[in-house]
């Protein structure tokens, strides 16, 4: 491993198996704190190449704990490391689509560079994560919908976690979360932090069997942010749609901001489930909400904006919430 360490510190591109390995080593310890430190630079400084991402996420769910679920759900899942501060989107989004119909298996973490990733804000509401196939799927029977704990699927990452934090920035770890979900969802409505990680992103989905819809906003959101140009990439086009036709207002960034803690962005959380919030951020989870339920099903998004208000103005989002925290 000590001639991939040293090649990477030429500019050598690391090759499918020696990326697997050497995701595979960082995993075992072999590498200390300031040597993952550099690893990580290196790949902050310059765009991943394809094959490398396929070899880390090849190790990465090599070491993490096999999910089967039985029935094809998506995934809704940003990479983070926006450094943006938003509310939890995509965490409302995934109880948004549930209530309406569409099975979710949502994977989320900790946050590492934000206030309240979705691990967090469930975990503030009392929420017990489960560790067993079981639970989870016993979960996704009751709910339509089951929450996949990162760190409970993928031990192997636990001892990265000070090393993240202490650089507050995204890393290669925020690229791999929505690529290495256990229950390997078929359908994948993924949030990402720049047009290159959304480039990527698209040339591996398309190398396996996957509905996806890639979203990226022009000013750096990893989602549909409503405040900029929006990139947009599925399995059969990508458009740069303009902020005017997003089928809502323009909005500002501190429209969406999570707030100063974990109790601000809490608050915001039960407000849209509540149909209780600004309507800048009911229409930011709507969007987004509908443009993943648009990839799930194939319908209109304007059909898919009026079933997702619906199941906010229902309260069906709210109550959905309300039992799965028992």
């Amino acid at each position: 491993m000590k001639l991939t360490y040293d090649k990477l510190s030429s500019g050598h591109i690391l090759s499918i198996e020696e990326a697997e390995n050497l995701m595979l080593e960082i995993c075992k310890g072999n590498f200390n704190e300031y040597q993952i430190a550099y690893i990580l630079g290196v790949f902050k400084a310059r765009t991943m190449e394809l094959k490398e991402l396929i070899g880390f996420r090849n190790a990465l769910l090599h070491l993490s704990i096999p999910l089967k679920l039985d029935k094809p759900c998506i995934d809704v899942c940003g990479t983070g490391g926006d450094n943006k501060n938003t509310f939890n989107i995509s965490t409302l989004s995934a109880f948004v689509l549930a209530a309406a119909g569409i099975p979710v298996a949502k994977h989320g973490n900790f946050a590492s560079t934000s206030i309240s990733g979705s691990s967090d804000i469930l975990k503030h509401f009392g929420y017990t994560f489960k560790t067993k196939e079981d639970e989870i799927k016993k979960e996704l029977d009751t709910s339509n919908l089951c929450f996949i704990h990162a760190p409970n699927f993928h031990p192997a990452l636990k001892n990265l976690v000070s090393v993240r934090k202490s650089l507050s920035t995204n890393t290669l770890f925020n690229l791999m979360g929505p690529l290495v979900n256990p229950a390997n969802t078929k359908y994948k409505y993924v949030g990402v932090f720049s047009k290159e990680v959304a480039r990527l992103y698209n040339y591996f989905l398309q190398s396996i069997n996957t509905t996806y819809t890639i979203v990226h906003s022009i000013d750096g959101y990893d989602e549909i942010s409503l405040t900029s140009k929006l990139l947009q990439i599925s399995n059969t086009s990508e458009e740069l749609i303009e902020k005017e036709d997003l089928a809502f207002e323009t909005i500002n960034a501190d429209d969406i901001s999570a707030g100063k803690s974990i109790q601000d962005a809490a608050t915001i959380f039960t407000n849209v489930l509540q149909n209780k919030s600004t309507q800048a951020q009911m229409n930011v989870v709507l969007i987004n909400s509908a443009t993943a339920m648009k990839c799930y099903n194939q319908k209109s998004l304007e059909e898919c904006i009026q079933l997702c208000k619906e199941s906010i103005e229902s309260k069906k989002a709210y109550n959905l919430f309300k039992t799965i925290l028992n």
